[in-house]
């Protein structure tokens, strides 16, 4: 439960800081094509790193009818995909705009909309009119072919609704940041990428990209460089991390036995700290997997009983109210759990704490106390308000490397013997 709470923590301070960053600027571009059609049959969700570089009949260090420089030359943009089997949503930043992001994607075809988050989530609830003063967005229609098993190569044509910036040589609540407002073109384009892998957990791509500003007749061109990954998935929709796990768990136990904390006598089950153990391989757990290398299955359990008479080990599962048995000769003791650092965790919400500060008090001080005291707050929360053994595990490539003999193994196990239940029940 603290899981799925800590996950929904995570989700809904992400959204949140998407949602007051809008109100910086609601200027979006079309974005990369490649990282949303590998959404596509994903069970993970997938991080996306991209840089834009724009060229052609720009306005850029010219000066515009009002005097002002306009138009940048780059974008930096970060973006989530969350994929339920054909539909895919994501949602990041583009430079100084939220953005969401939505649509259908398949082996070779695909569809997407997109929009500067401000005027999808926020305007309407407030004033409809805000929506068509403020929105920037566009779709875009997508084709990809397989060269062979690593390479894909793709064509895109997109209809949307672009903006330039003008600053106007303000900055936003009396500190350093710029308050660039927008002037918005239709435009209508088509491009191609190709897509490859980097390594074993990591594919890029390569875009070029053309656009016609249909208003002010310019011809613009976009060059994008895109990375992305892959990370454990949300708590809900197509990527239900734990109702996954659970269809998982009924099929392994039909070839496991197990028992309710619930039904059995457990008083001879030994808690113990946390800790990693070795599995020979996935099938013999009904707790969450890692892999903290290719070839070494672990996980890990607060309870622990040894049956001698038959070989066999009762653990307990990490999330739940089951315990399950495996061979002693397929297990192997590793290190005591250590938790992830909470330090970036800690620093991302600081600064969500000083940027609405800066928002709402235009004060750089007093935004920076604010924004030190949220930080220490949610490291609080995470410290003593919630168990520190039920937070996600450090996982690491040295976890469980080192193997010990059998004979080292039964007599690490001795010292919990089971009792009651657990010490009658057979394999």
């Amino acid at each position: 439960m603290k899981i799925i709470l800590n996950h929904w923590i995570r989700s809904f301070l992400a959204i949140a800081l998407a949602i007051f960053l809008a109100s910086c600027s609601s200027i979006t571009r079309p974005p990369p094509a490649a990282a949303f059609m590998d959404s596509y049959g994903r069970n993970d969700v997938i991080n996306n790193v991209s840089f834009s570089y724009y060229a052609g009949q720009l306005k850029n260090g010219v000066r515009d009818e009002d005097g002002h420089n306009t138009e940048w030359w780059g974008d930096a943009s970060f973006e989530r995909f969350i994929s339920g089997d054909y539909f895919t949503f994501g949602y990041g930043l583009q430079s100084l705009t939220p953005i969401v992001q939505a649509g259908f994607a398949s082996p070779y075809f695909g569809i997407t909309g997109w929009g500067n988050a401000f005027a999808i989530l926020y305007a309407p609830m407030h004033d409809s009119s805000t929506f068509f003063t403020r929105y920037s967005g566009g779709g875009m229609l997508i084709e990809q072919i397989p060269i062979n098993d690593k390479w894909k190569l793709g064509f895109t044509q997109h209809l949307s609704r672009n903006g330039r910036e003008i600053d106007n040589g303000g900055r936003f609540r009396q500190i350093w940041i710029p308050n660039p407002e927008p002037k918005f073109y239709t435009e209508v384009g088509g491009g191609l990428f190709i897509t490859g892998a980097v390594g074993e957990n990591c594919k890029m791509s390569f875009e070029l990209r053309y656009g016609r500003d249909l208003d002010e007749k310019r011809n613009r061109f976009a060059i994008t460089i895109d990375f992305w990954g892959f990370s454990s998935p949300f708590s809900f929709g197509g990527n239900d991390e734990i109702r996954k796990a659970a269809a998982k768990n009924l099929e392994k136990m039909k070839n496991i036995e197990t028992a309710s904390i619930d039904s059995a006598r457990t008083d001879t089950l030994h808690t113990i700290k946390r800790r990693w153990f070795r599995f020979s391989d996935s099938s013999q757990t009904i707790s969450t997997i890692y892999h903290p290398v290719k070839n070494v299955t672990a996980s890990t359990t607060k309870g622990i009983c040894y049956n001698e008479k038959n070989n066999t080990v009762w653990l307990k599962q990490d999330y739940g109210k089951m315990l399950y048995q495996v061979s002693a000769d397929s297990i192997d003791y590793c290190q005591e759990m250590e938790r992830k650092n909470l330090l970036g965790t800690t620093l991302l919400e600081g600064l969500l704490g000083f940027l609405i500060a800066a928002q709402t008090t235009g004060n750089f001080p007093a935004a920076i106390a604010i924004g030190a005291s949220f930080g220490t707050g949610i490291w609080a929360l995470f410290n003593f308000g919630f168990d520190p053994e039920e937070l996600a595990p450090k996982v690491y490539p040295e976890l469980c490397s080192e193997k010990h003999p059998k004979e080292q193994i039964i007599e690490w196990l001795k010292q919990y013997p089971c009792g009651g239940d657990l010490q009658q029940t057979a394999p």
